[in-house]
């Protein structure tokens, strides 16, 4: 009988650590959201709405996402100019093998008559659509494992970086390199908060719940790995169900041409010219040749078997 209350003792005093030290860890958790959500308050949004969304049991702070972009922005800052002309590329060859080009291929089969339609609509060949979704998303199969407004609530939270400083790697930076540093910092915080809001107004006009889609480390969502502020001015309802999914084929497909056509993509156009166009879809030169040689690819493939 003593034995049993003993037991019983240790286990009551163990279940009241933990909830002394979960309870801990939550206001702790909840402070440093706490300028976030008053800033959001303060540009529009309800109280009640930004403390629903800030409390889905994925939103943990961690200032490791903003810590891992500045550390390969500092990499970048100090690496010699002849190591940034040696990585550069003509383009990614891991895109034009032939395992790839088959998935691609049968992607194209598969959903040709979707892709058709699209091009009569918007003038945006099959073959640049499923290049780009063979990249961004390895055709839908990969779309990031955390949410993605918990990356972007994560970033604009850190705004100073002395708060994740030693993993940085840099411990001997002089103070025109830390002056920069913390520049930078407040710039990517600042920029992921406008992306953050994006989300929430696009999830708001599409009824889904912004904690609870995938992203990449940085924001971008949807087969399409749209950024919120271009899926806002470029997302369109392929559909037409009354609702944006970039998580859809329609809807992806689409907001995808529709991207690239209002920003001047033509057939018609030179190779350097439309090497412009998908570069604004990401701002590398390297990735917009990776797109054209896959397109390209892919083309002739299709002349060879079809479809037409």
């Amino acid at each position: 009988m003593i034995l049993k209350l003993k037991r019983l003792a240790v286990l009551s005093a163990l279940c009241f650590s933990f909830i002394i030290c979960s309870a801990v860890f939550c206001a702790a958790n909840s402070a440093e959201w706490n300028p976030l959500k008053d800033r959001l308050v303060k540009d529009g949004f309800s109280r009640e709405y930004v403390n629903k969304v800030f409390s889905a049991e994925s939103m943990k702070y961690d200032s490791g996402i903003m810590s891992r972009k500045m550390r390969v922005l500092l990499h970048r800052k100090f690496e010699p100019q002849a190591k940034k002309v040696a990585r550069e590329k003509e383009f990614d060859e891991r895109y034009v093998g032939v395992i790839p080009l088959a998935g691609a291929y049968s992607y194209l089969r598969e959903n040709f008559d979707i892709l058709v339609a699209i091009d009569k609509k918007y003038g945006v060949s099959p073959s640049i659509l499923v290049s780009l979704l063979l990249v961004e998303t390895k055709l839908g199969r990969t779309l990031g494992k955390a949410p993605a407004f918990l990356n972007l609530a994560n970033m604009a939270a850190s705004t100073d970086p002395m708060t994740f400083f030693d993993d940085l790697g840099h411990s001997d930076l002089k103070d025109e390199d830390l002056k920069w540093l913390k520049k930078r910092t407040k710039q990517k915080a600042d920029w992921a908060y406008k992306e953050m809001v994006a989300l929430l107004k696009f999830s708001a006009a599409n009824s889904i719940n912004p904690a609870e889609i995938p992203g990449s480390p940085y924001g971008a969502f949807g087969i399409c790995q749209f950024m919120p502020t271009t899926a806002l001015s470029y997302a369109v309802d392929g559909n037409s169900d009354g609702r944006i999914d970039l998580f859809s084929t329609d809807d992806a497909l689409d907001s995808m041409a529709n991207f690239l056509k209002k920003h001047g993509w033509k057939e018609s156009l030179s190779k350097k010219k439309k090497l412009k166009v998908i570069y604004r879809y990401n701002h590398s030169m390297v990735y917009a040749r990776t797109i054209y040689e896959v397109a390209k690819e892919l083309d002739s493939i299709r002349s060879t078997f079809g479809p037409e």
